[in-house]
């Protein structure tokens, strides 16, 4: 183990003598104590909201430029200097050489992570409880909803596939003339799209219905919905002030009637609230209504009382949603920190296994390639994003292949999660150490090791 600690040891002394590297600390520190001072202006909610999701935000993308930058450093500079012909000479396996670098990078990565994250934590919360800067009003509605981390529950959704093939199936039955295979694919889209549209859409003085599953009984905490709703069209341009009335469907059972649960409607307002369309608004179900049924379902409504009489559009993505308290600010704040972790120690991973047998400049551009290529196929499997031709759908198909090997960044930005009050679950974490870690990342860095072992040092030569 005295070789692999002293490549580890020597790795922290490579790395803090690279000047672009203390750039990259220089920025670090910028934005860990300009940033959260610099956030003014909006709601309270909204201020402490953004001070996190920008310093937060600016935090990763400094260390993973530097995790980057330092896995292909390490790896070609003892190439290119010769130091590295000195240490094979020695009976030290080359893996024992890469692991080290590797782990000497990651405890930069994991010393750099918790100072910039403990910093802007004890910044906000300063901030936070200053005295006069928030009413007690504004602070308890930022503990509710900010600092906290509340577990969220989708609506109970209809299978738009089954509605678009039997509205496929009403329409062949009652055509005269035969419709080709394409032709078919075509509509069974189109009814699909339009199926999604009608679920939803909101006429004027409207009333619209959702259904919450599997929820904990939550007698002691509020329920919180939050929900955006469009306006004319599902587009952030557009957008004003509208009116919405909500409702929650209040579960007795029935004395009567075998156990069986009845719903009575109890509103959230006394009258219709106006709200601005496009944006985020949350309301509160006291504690007290019991709105969680026996079964572990909630019930909520709302009406359309938009002023001008214009459609509502509520996306699935965008909710309603419940949310539940399930742990504190502090334990949520942990949890994205250990996602941020997993992100840079599979960076710099990624980084060491170009490196070891690429030059630096190529190792560079090939690891920024490999995660572009992952940004840009999840942006093509998105489902919002239209399909409209043939040559739409080769594309999706291909963007969903390179899914299969390559690791999208988008998948570990948890900022929204936190700045938004909600829970960073174990099993997303899990689920993105087993498919990107342990399935992607693990083959290409075992590839990355077998290609520096193989390398000849001889061909080497200082110019």
């Amino acid at each position: 183990m005295r070789p692999f600690f002293a490549i580890v040891k020597l790795t922290l002394r490579n790395a803090l003598r690279s000047h672009v590297f203390q750039l990259l600390l220089v920025l670090l520190l910028f934005c860990v104590t300009v940033i959260p001072f610099s956030i003014g202006g909006g709601s309270a909610q909204d201020f402490i909201r953004v001070s996190l999701l920008y310093s937060i935000w600016s935090v990763g993308v400094i260390l993973s430029l530097a995790s980057l930058w330092l896995g292909c450093f390490v790896m070609t500079q003892d190439v290119d200097s010769y130091q590295l012909h000195m240490v094979v000479a020695k009976p030290v396996s080359r893996w024992v050489v890469w692991l080290g670098k590797w782990v000497g990078i990651t405890l930069i990565n994991f010393v750099l992570l918790s100072a910039a994250l403990t910093a802007v934590y004890m910044i906000v919360l300063h901030r936070y409880s200053q005295d006069g800067r928030f009413t007690a009003a504004e602070k308890e509605k930022i503990t509710n909803e900010v600092l906290v981390g509340r577990r969220v529950f989708m609506p109970d959704t209809p299978d738009f596939q089954a509605i678009a093939r039997g509205e496929l199936k009403k329409n062949l039955s009652g055509s005269r003339n035969p419709v080709g295979q394409e032709e078919q694919e075509k509509l069974y889209e189109k009814l699909l799209e339009q199926a999604v549209v009608r679920n939803s859409e909101l006429a004027a003085g409207q009333v619209k219905t959702w259904t919450f599953s599997n929820l904990p009984d939550s007698a002691d905490v509020p329920v919180y919905i939050r929900f955006r709703p469009y306006i004319g069209k599902v587009s952030g341009s557009d957008q004003r002030v509208t009116r919405v009335w909500w409702q929650v469907l209040i579960p007795k059972i029935a004395e009567s009637g075998k156990g069986k649960t009845l719903y009575y409607p109890q509103l959230l307002t006394p009258q219709p609230e106006q709200v601005f369309s496009g944006a985020f608004h949350e309301n509160t179900i006291p504690p007290a209504w019991k709105a969680v049924s026996p079964e572990g379902k909630v019930m909520i409504s709302v009406r359309n009382d938009d002023i001008y009489g214009d459609k509502q559009y509520y996306q699935p993505a965008d909710g309603p949603k419940l949310l539940i308290r399930i742990c504190g600010f502090a334990g949520n704040y942990i949890r994205a920190a250990g996602v941020l972790m997993m992100q840079l120690a599979l960076l710099s991973a990624l980084a060491c296994a170009l490196g070891g047998f690429l030059t630096m400049p190529t190792a560079i551009f090939m690891v920024i390639s490999y995660l572009l290529f992952g940004s840009f196929a999840t942006l093509l499997t998105d489902q919002s994003f239209y399909i409209s031709t043939s040559f739409d759908r080769m594309g999706q198909f291909i963007a969903e292949a390179v899914l299969l090997v390559v690791i999208p960044l988008q998948a570990f930005d948890v900022t929204d999660l936190l700045a938004s009050g909600e829970l960073v679950e174990f099993s997303f974490i899990w689920e993105l150490f087993f498919k990107y870690f342990i399935l992607r990342g693990v083959p290409f860095v075992l590839f990355g090791i077998w290609c520096y072992s193989r390398r000849e040092l001889g061909l080497v030569v200082r110019k």
